[in-house]
């Protein structure tokens, strides 16, 4: 290649940007880069055609997002017995959920006004909502763009979904959008974001943080520097280059999602580093799911990793792919088929095929098994044939067992016992065999101390989830003795000090982990305690902070309801039960309760409403 132009090319550019205003460089979580917008000073071309790219739209405030949905349309979800709408309102989207009563009213309904969009449309697209504290929540439905529809969100298709409360997570958003400008990083801190959030994946996300790169570009450094201070894919070699795609495409199962490594934050990987020194990726064997036949949303990079093509040609995803620029299908499929060829030439077919059905015949289009309204190439390269009918077919959701878990075999060797660990915990987080999961932690954990507190922390958790109380306790002593700053360790020590009636401990914890960091659930745990002691005043104190931070949080008006009957005002507490309905209404206990302060309130009529949609709900 002639590298004279391209030298000159730079040189024009960085000559003209010096005497530039020098950009703001993030700090926190996203230490070191610069608002993607930068990136397009110098590299017009490039950032312009990126826009275009599912990923570029991955993250956008309603306003922002292409409109590709129809809004208003009604949708019906039977197993919960809800109703739902998507309503556009000038550029603000208005998420709509209600129920009927058996003479057909409008009971239990409630609107949430969307602050993102998760999602470019271009297969699927979500919808989020933000609360004043911070905290991201997706709501139940989506748009499916493939047959222009609203459906419930993977996740959501149960009669007992989360509804309105499944939170987003540092490591939801991890692949979804560029780094939010946080500075709490590490397993178990509070999952709050800033209101102001990049909108899409963008430059750095591959080519790492920009900032030093650009400044040095801005104030005369030389070239080598400046090209030394920014990470280009196309230079790295074998999986340090393919981390930077699998750092989100690399996904082996839905179920279980994989650990990150001890000591390690959600966001703290970088381009150019391998990516097994960041997360310890595991690999499942699900119950009667040959493996050839296990395809999920998010198996571009797993699936390509199966194939001889990886294993043994070395052909990496940019090979193929240009992440800068869409691809336009016909063209695309030609340039593949060129890459195939530069293996494959002049092999022979029993049947006349053309030049640039590669991909069509050997990496044909799968329904997913995890988003059934989805379907996606396959990237397992192989020789077929395929039933490719039988491929895209409509399939129903279904909840697959897991036989087995093993190290996945990418990036270095990890330490056999270090494996064991990390096993233990994804089993331990995903809800999965939690005893024998425990025990080999445990095991683990007598051969080997660990610095970090995370496999600690997961059997705390674990054994608060199983009623191991005493256990819980102890473990939680444990972490707060080592470091007095994290708040999770306070909360589980809270928590299992009141399921063990030691009231006052219980409230000198929770008070001790609201002073680190102020969160709903901790507020209303100390409500409950207060409760418990018959301190009603102070327990709605406590409560009415939780509903502060987050308004939509039913437990919290439940617990207002409860607090109310107790103070004999039967009209007040109706009033909380009833927001706790809208909220979630699923919820059975709480029909009774409202039931009988309506009652109590002489609202007979209202009454036997409730009364006959908990009985439904019971059916």
């Amino acid at each position: 290649m002639n590298m004279i132009f391209p030298m000159l090319f730079l040189l024009c550019i960085f000559s003209s940007a010096q005497g530039q205003e020098l950009p703001r460089i993030k700090t926190g979580v996203a230490e070191g880069y610069v608002a993607d917008q930068v990136c397009g000073d110098c590299h017009a071309s490039h950032f312009e055609s990126y826009q275009d790219v599912g990923m570029s739209q991955s993250f956008k405030r309603p306003g922002n997002a292409r409109k590709i949905e129809d809004f208003g349309e009604m949708f019906f979800h039977e197993p919960s017995n809800r109703y739902y709408q998507m309503l556009r309102r000038n550029d603000r989207i208005v998420f709509r959920r209600f129920q009927r009563d058996d003479a057909g009213e409008v009971i239990n309904e409630l609107e949430i006004p969307v602050d993102w969009v998760l999602g470019s449309g271009n297969r699927t697209r979500s919808y989020l909502y933000q609360t004043e504290h911070g905290e991201l929540f997706q709501l139940p439905i989506g748009w499916y763009s493939e047959g222009d529809f609203w459906e419930m969100s993977p996740g959501f298709e149960s009669p007992d979904h989360k509804g309105v409360n499944r939170e987003v997570t540092r490591k939801c958003l991890f692949c979804h959008n560029a780094f939010p400008e946080i500075e709490n990083d590490r397993y178990g801190d509070s999952e709050r974001f800033p209101h102001d959030l990049p909108e899409g994946t963008g430059c750095q996300r591959c080519h790492g943080p920009g900032g030093e790169h650009v400044t040095t570009a801005l104030t005369g450094g030389d070239l080598d520097a400046i090209r030394s201070l920014i990470v280009n894919p196309r230079k790295l070699t074998g999986e340090v280059r393919d981390s930077v795609c699998m750092q989100c495409h690399l996904l082996p199962s839905i179920s279980l999602v994989t650990p990150l490594k001890f000591g390690q934050g959600e966001m703290s990987f970088r381009p150019g580093n391998l990516l097994s020194e960041y997360v310890a990726q595991l690999d499942v064997r699900e119950v009667g799911v040959a493996e050839p036949d296990r395809f999920e949303i998010n198996h571009h990079g797993y699936r390509l990793m199966k194939s001889e093509c990886y294993q043994q040609g070395g052909l990496s995803c940019i090979d193929c792919h240009n992440p800068h620029v869409k691809p336009d299908s016909k063209v695309f499929r030609e340039k593949v088929a060129g890459v195939c060829l530069d293996c494959h030439e002049g092999i022979t077919h029993q049947v006349a095929v053309s030049e640039t059905a590669c991909v069509s015949c050997h990496m044909p289009t799968r329904r997913t098994q995890d988003v059934i309204h989805v379907t996606m190439t396959d990237h397992w390269i192989a020789k077929g044939p395929f039933d490719h009918e039988k491929l895209v077919a409509p399939r129903k959701n279904e909840t697959r067992a897991v036989s087995d878990i093993q190290p996945l075999g990418f990036g270095e060797d990890q330490d056999p016992l270090d494996n064991k660990a990390y096993i233990a915990i994804a089993a331990m987080r995903a809800g999965r065999s939690m005893d024998d999961a425990t025990r080999s932690l445990i095991e683990v954990l007598r051969k080997r101390e660990y610095d970090d507190y995370t496999p600690y922390l997961d059997l705390a958790r674990t054994w608060l989830k199983q009623g191991n109380y005493q256990q819980a306790e102890s473990a939680a002593r444990g972490l707060v003795s080592g470091d007095q700053s994290l708040a999770v360790a306070y909360d589980i020590l809270g928590i299992s000090q009141l399921a063990l009636g030691k009231l006052n401990q219980a409230k000198l914890s929770f008070r001790r982990s609201l002073a680190l960091s102020p969160e709903p659930e901790v507020y209303l745990a100390l409500g409950s305690v207060y409760f418990e002691a018959d301190q009603l005043s102070l327990a709605e104190i406590e409560v009415d902070q939780a509903i502060s931070l987050r308004p939509l949080m039913p437990e919290a008006f439940r617990m207002k309801g409860r607090i109310a009957m107790a103070q004999g005002n039967a009209e007040k507490a109706a009033a909380g039960f009833e927001r706790s309905l809208q909220i979630d209404p699923g919820h059975i206990d709480t029909y009774a309760l409202i039931v009988e302060a309506l009652e109590i309130s002489g609202d007979s009529k209202e009454a036997q409403r409730f009364r006959e949609l908990g009985r439904r709900l019971k059916e």
